[in-house]
């Protein structure tokens, strides 16, 4: 009988070491899990995420580049503002005059108000497209950036995938929070930007 009683201690702390062993083992972040079907040995992909709205309001150099453009656009319209004012005063001068003015001033006067339009219209398309070229190079960069840090972050492949996640665009229909590898990324990236900063 005690024979029995330590052979059964002895099976129960074996398996609770087992299961100890199990259950630690799959939860490291990018343990490789393995299942069986039809015979084979098959890897599951390990995947991760990263919350794009949060880390668009946590990433130091996003929050800064983005505070650019902002002001950027901000310079571009109070420029385009200042020279729509200036023509339509322009436009009121011009036609408090009309009455003292022959018809051929009236036309050169109303000719030359046309070419300013003209001028001003060129100068926002221009704004405009050089603005959109300059979101578009931000957006790029910011991209590459990810992509450069996460290819660091991942050398040692613990994930197969790592998926952007966004409540905003609803890419992902579910995604469980275990997975979420934002505060990491952020952490590094934000480390690396105040090292480029200096």
């Amino acid at each position: 009988m005690k024979n029995l009683s330590l052979a059964l201690n002895a099976v129960l702390f074996v398996l609770v070491g087992v299961l100890f062993y199990l259950h630690f083992s799959s939860k490291k972040p990018g343990a490789v899990q393995v299942v069986q079907t039809d015979g084979k040995s098959i890897q599951v992909p390990q995947i991760a995420y990263i919350d794009i709205d949060t880390f668009q309001m946590n990433y130091d150099y996003f929050k800064a580049k983005s505070a650019e453009l902002e002001k950027r656009q901000a310079a571009m319209e109070s420029e385009l503002q200042r020279s729509v004012s200036a023509f339509q005063s322009k436009v009121m001068s011009l036609q408090q005059k009309a009455a003292t003015m022959t018809e051929e001033e009236g036309m050169a006067a109303q000719e030359k108000l046309m070419q300013e339009q003209e001028k001003i219209e060129q100068r926002k398309q221009t704004m405009e497209m050089q603005f959109m070229k300059e979101t578009q190079d931000f957006n790029i960069e910011f991209q590459k950036k990810i992509i450069d840090y996460l290819k660091e972050y991942n050398k040692d492949g613990r994930y197969t995938y790592i998926l952007p996640y966004s409540r905003e665009t609803i890419n992902l229909l579910y995604v469980n929070e275990a997975n979420n590898i934002t505060q990491d990324i952020l952490d590094g990236m934000n480390a690396a930007y105040k090292k480029e900063k200096k």
